[in-house]
């Protein structure tokens, strides 16, 4: 099985609209307005780039200056298979609003979610 490509990043951040005026009004980064909820902010990476997101930190989610990558695949169930073949430890699928996912933590505990459309 091929390597997916990284499709979105996922920043966590301690104050949403702080760090949604300084990426948009000072690094010059636009948004999907329809995207965006009330603790997360959809910016778009540029022509060629790869689109990231803002997420508000709480007690029960990673610390500010955490991130999370996402990798887009075309066989999410296959995928899983082969990594957990190779002993990694996955979470079950689950849907989400934006896609199917999963998540595999790095040997530093670095999320690194699978999905697909």
């Amino acid at each position: 099985m091929s390597v997916p490509p990284l499709d979105f990043v996922l920043l966590y951040v301690a104050d949403i609209e702080a760090s949604f005026t300084e990426f948009t009004q000072k690094l010059g980064f636009t948004t999907l307005p329809d995207q965006n909820g009330p603790n997360f902010r959809y910016l778009k990476g540029g022509e060629g780039g790869i689109d990231f997101g803002l997420s508000q930190v709480t007690p029960d989610i990673r610390p500010a200056g955490s991130i999370e990558l996402f990798f887009k695949t075309t066989d999410l169930s296959n995928l899983r298979a082969s990594l957990t073949a190779k002993g990694l430890t996955a979470t079950p699928i689950e849907k989400r609003p934006f896609a199917s996912i999963f998540t595999v933590r790095t040997a530093d505990n670095v999320p690194l979610t699978m999905m697909m459309d």
